[in-house]
């Protein structure tokens, strides 16, 4: 049992909200706000934690059994022995000084103030009144990143993962028409995750799992990257089990590490959380990780950060040094991996299976036209909706405001590409099922029905222009078949009805 929270925060959850239904904000079949959306992208968080600081517990003096004797005298020790560790800043929630009125939370990160967040951030029923009013059908929930405590010592990094997972499988039970989830792994040990993955997958509602894009080492550790050898049980689970995996960076790390750096203008996030994923990007593909483990399905936030735009670079250092950039990537180019033109036929196979996805939060019609292209053909079918909602960086309030209303994307997107971001493209990527499917196929029908052409044309649609949505949050911080069983290592996991591959 996990210890009792540390505040006695009640969460906003009424179980009389329809399950199923979407009080839409537009019904108007030909307008593109009707169509079906799945936000990949959104964070949330339970009211409270459980009491993490009380589980780590500081060395304790020796017992008197091992006191020393007569011929042993008593060992000496030198100043750095008698310091106690500085405890671990575990990361807590209080009560905002307005909460009475706005429901607001302030994060910490031990005594460190982090954000403030709204209902919206722990609150389903605030979450669903968003939903409804932006037009957003379903929404795929993943804990918040500074929630994964890599560093933190093992025993209470555990708890709290199952403490996460346990509430996102609760909101997506009771709601299941309307969100799914992705669990949280403690990935600073590698078994622990494997363990904790494998419940996952049993769990209500769950479909996926989420990442860093590094795993930030205690004071015993540096950084490991996610192709680091230690993490290959953790891929090869992720593999059998057919478990998609969004990578998200950290962005805090950052300043952490060199706050002169990273610490003004907002720059651990703006520049910072870009960079981590190209380099996590980088290290997967030059690595050989995706041959190893040609069934992974890998989907990386905000449009792949800076990887993008660094591909160039990154495929003439391939070709041009090889010794230094090459040496495990199998023989697959990153060009290759992400599925481009020029990709052999072994590598273009695995492309069109899908292993490297990426979510549309670029904020910029241009960039998203380039992605596209360096995705090679069907690119935009491996493009998924993402908002990173509620945070004010995301595209907020509207989730798939730019694919709807920027008349831009009609130089290089058809409606029907267009649609499959908004959702068909996280039915396949999460394996939702038929259920999913055919609620998008429906709402799709009745739109080209409308009149709409899905292999081009443009409609202007307005009705955005009425509604307007307060704030999410306040960044003052700057931040498969039911029963299906698969095997790993000789045991048996067994799914329960939309866990994780149903279908």
């Amino acid at each position: 049992m996990a210890p009792a929270a540390t505040h006695d925060l009640q969460p906003c959850c009424p179980a009389s909200h329809n399950q199923h239904t979407t009080t839409r904000r537009d019904t108007d079949p030909s307008s593109p706000s009707s169509l079906f959306r799945i936000d990949m992208h959104t964070h949330i968080m339970p009211p409270s934690l459980p009491d993490l600081a009380s589980l780590t517990q500081p060395p304790t003096s020796s017992s008197s059994s091992s006191s020393p004797t007569q011929d042993q005298p008593p060992p000496t020790t030198t100043k750095e022995e008698e310091e106690e560790p500085a405890p671990y800043p575990w990361p807590t929630f209080h009560p905002s000084p307005d909460h009475a009125s706005t429901g607001s939370i302030d994060m910490y990160v031990g005594s460190t103030f982090f954000r403030r967040v709204s209902p919206s951030c722990y609150d389903p029923a605030a979450r669903l009144r968003d939903m409804d009013a932006a037009g957003v059908d379903v929404q795929v929930l993943s804990t918040v990143p500074v929630l994964f405590c890599y560093d933190a010592p093992l025993a209470p990094a555990r708890v709290l993962a199952r403490a996460l997972n346990d509430h996102v499988s609760r909101v997506c039970a009771e709601y299941p028409g309307r969100f799914v989830g992705l669990g949280t792994v403690p990935l600073q040990d590698c078994g622990a995750a494997v363990e904790e993955l494998r419940r996952v997958v049993r769990m209500e509602g769950m479909v996926g799992v989420q990442v860093g894009t590094s795993v930030e080492g205690n004071k015993d550790g540096g950084v490991v990257m996610l192709d680091d050898e230690r993490l290959g049980p953790f891929w090869r689970a992720c593999e059998e089990w057919d478990v998609p995996v969004f990578v998200h960076p950290l962005g805090y790390a950052l300043s952490n590490e060199n706050k002169g750096r990273w610490g003004r203008y907002w720059s651990s996030w703006l520049v910072g959380m870009p960079c981590e994923t190209a380099l996590a990007m980088h290290g997967i593909m030059a690595s050989g990780l995706l041959v190893r483990h040609p069934g992974l399905r890998l989907c990386f936030a905000h449009g792949g950060g800076a990887f993008p735009a660094l591909l160039g670079r990154i495929q003439h250092g391939f070709d041009c040094r090889p010794d230094l950039v090459a040496t495990k990537a199998c023989g697959v180019t990153p060009t290759q991996h992400l599925g481009g033109e020029t990709a052999s036929p072994s590598a273009a196979l695995g492309a069109g299976q899908g292993q490297i996805w990426i979510d549309s939060l670029v904020h910029d019609p241009d960039l998203m036209e380039y992605v596209i292209r360096k995705l090679g053909p069907g690119g935009a079918d491996r493009i998924v909706l993402g908002s990173d909602y509620p945070f004010p960086l995301g595209e907020v309030p509207v989730a798939g405001k730019m694919l709807t209303e920027d008349e831009r994307l009609g130089r290089f997107m058809t409606w029907g590409e267009r649609a499959g971001v908004l959702a068909r493209n996280a039915i396949r990527f999460l394996k939702l099922g038929r259920e999913f499917e055919d609620r998008f196929e429906e709402r799709l029908r009745r739109f080209e029905a409308a009149g709409v052409p899905l292999d081009g044309g443009q409609v202007k649609d307005g009705g955005w222009d009425g509604w307007k949505h307060r704030d999410s949050a306040i960044d003052l911080d700057g931040e498969e078949e039911e029963g299906r069983v698969d095997k790993l290592a000789g045991r048996d996991v067994e799914r329960s009805p939309r866990s994780i591959g149903s279908q």
